[in-house]
């Protein structure tokens, strides 16, 4: 299992127990899918893989992040869902061809 994979993973299972994290382990949990994302983004752009993105779901979760004490757990699921999803594309793209 890769990185990522276990990435993603682990963001589904916060998303189905969230009622049992603790707000300072949520912010912990967006903030490394930020980051994660922006990563792969960044492999590749330095691989030369031109691809599209709209910014507003990173503007939207780091919102998500600063305020997460404010948040419902819904909102909070969603956030974690959201990025598990573009983690999980970004990593497809940046797959080499066989």
């Amino acid at each position: 299992m890769t990185v990522t994979t276990s990435l993603i993973i682990e963001f589904v299972r916060a998303a189905n127990r969230l009622p049992m994290l603790p707000v300072s382990e949520r912010r912990q949990l967006l903030e490394r899918g930020m980051r994660a994302s922006g990563s792969l983004k960044g492999l590749l752009v330095k691989n030369g893989k031109i691809v599209a993105f709209d910014g507003t779901v990173e503007r939207v979760i780091g919102e998500i992040a600063r305020n997460v004490e404010a948040m419902s757990d819904e909102t909070v699921a969603k956030a974690l869902l959201a990025l598990a999803d573009q983690i999980r594309t970004l990593r497809i793209l940046n797959r080499e061809p066989v």
